[in-house]
């Protein structure tokens, strides 16, 4: 199913970042004149008497060392997705479960095991595939979810998904969680809290995620170690039980948090760590940040990357940053092989979400189309000839309110995870 695109005859001119002045305003691929600043921190903020890493390195033979990801689904029964290839047709009653207009052309869609398409207590929001970690077809899918009402206390979490466009796919909790360590009468003693986060958008680079954390005295980038699952005794709680055994609210796995940079400097802290995607356009790989705003301008900055065999950024300065004009409620922003950015707004549980798109240059014009309700993060994917956009919706037939004369009959459909192409 495909959507006649609908042209912005403004295009976008080459504007520097000050000006803004239609479209997302480039200034020559040039670093920024003030860059935002990040600084490392490679130990919890709260009491701890070590580091992240001491604090993963004394839980893991606590915790019978880590669990490789390919065997995350293996290890414990893993949870069943439905593969989708269509959107479904109107309901019997005549309601929609579509919005009016349709998307871009459906390439790949699923959706979660029941109990997770209709949970209100859990929102997914990032995503991000094995493209985004080597360059590879998009194998294995993360989607990172944040814990409101009942589970807003749990913090994030992400899904392992195993992703085959022939089959069904399975998935896999894994609860993200914050090490620490302590040194008392008894010697040490190490533990886990919960992540306190709203993980808007991840990516994936090497061995390293990385989450978005626009959280108000923290915002900046929290990283994980993929090496560095963690089996834990399933049963209620979280951390060091009085038994000795380890728990994650009723999780299998939990995966500790063993890096951060926040933000520096008053300029940093005014941009808003929203969403994180990974760059593969240029030669050395990079973050590309963006923000969700209400009004105003959504921002966009860049930093890059190091080596894959190690995952962290090789400068905690930006290389890039650039302004959205008036572009506001943006879920997610990518860049694409061709130079244009793509950026994915949501407008609520009742309308459409929509996907706009600009490239430097006299031929880059402004592009809009329909994803969604609910419509979230965005990965870029690009294997041979194939190019896809893969993005999520976050409602399962809820509302702020959570009245039910308010529930919204559509909004269960936008609890897919899908890719299109763009």
């Amino acid at each position: 199913m495909s959507i006649t695109r609908r042209t912005i005859l403004r295009g976008m001119a080459a504007a520097p970042v000050a000006a803004a002045a239609g479209g997302l305003a480039v200034a020559g691929e040039a670093a920024a004149a003030e860059p935002y600043r990040l600084k490392k921190r490679a130990a919890p903020t709260g009491p701890s008497a070590y580091s992240y890493r001491r604090a993963i390195n004394g839980l893991s033979p606590l915790l019978g060392g880590p669990v490789p990801l390919g065997e995350v689904l293996t290890r414990t029964p893993a949870l069943k997705a439905d593969r989708v290839t269509r959107w479904p047709e109107d309901q019997d009653d005549g309601t929609r479960p579509r919005p009016d207009k349709e998307p871009e052309e459906l390439l790949y869609a699923f959706r979660w095991a029941t109990a997770d398409f209709v949970d209100k207590n859990w929102r997914p929001q990032g995503i991000t595939t094995t493209y985004d970690a080597n360059g590879s077809a998009p194998a294995t899918l993360l989607v990172s979810w944040y814990g409101r009402l009942a589970a807003e206390r749990q913090g994030a979490r992400i899904s392992v998904v195993s992703w085959d466009a022939t089959g069904d796919p399975t998935y896999q909790h894994v609860l993200l969680v914050e090490p620490y360590g302590l040194r008392d009468d008894g010697g040490e003693r190490y533990d886990f809290r919960e992540s306190d986060l709203h993980a808007g958008g991840i990516a994936w680079y090497g061995n390293k995620l990385y989450v978005a954390d626009s959280t108000v005295g923290t915002t900046g980038l929290r990283v994980y170690d993929l090496d560095r699952i963690f089996k834990v005794t399933k049963g209620p709680g979280l951390g060091r039980q009085a038994d000795g055994t380890y728990h994650a609210h009723g999780y299998d796995y939990v995966l500790p948090q063993c890096y951060a940079y926040d933000a520096s400097g008053s300029a940093t802290r005014k941009f808003t760590f929203s969403q994180v995607s990974l760059d593969r356009t240029r030669r050395r790989p990079a973050l590309l940040v963006s923000e969700y705003r209400e009004r105003g301008s959504c921002r966009l900055a860049r930093w890059e990357l190091g080596s894959p065999s190690t995952g962290y950024l090789s400068s905690t300065r930006s290389s890039w940053q650039a302004a959205a004009h008036r572009e506001v409620r943006v879920q997610g922003a990518v860049r694409g092989a061709d130079g244009r950015y793509y950026l994915s707004s949501s407008r609520g549980t009742k309308k459409p979400g929509q996907l706009r798109s600009w490239r430097q240059g006299a031929d880059g014009g402004r592009r809009e189309s329909y994803l969604n309700i609910g419509c979230e993060d965005l990965s870029y994917s690009r294997i041979g000839g194939q190019v896809a956009l893969w993005t999520l919706g976050e409602y399962a037939n809820d509302h702020e309110s959570d009245k039910p004369d308010k529930l919204d009959r559509r909004a269960p459909f936008s609890r897919y995870v899908y890719a299109v192409r763009p």
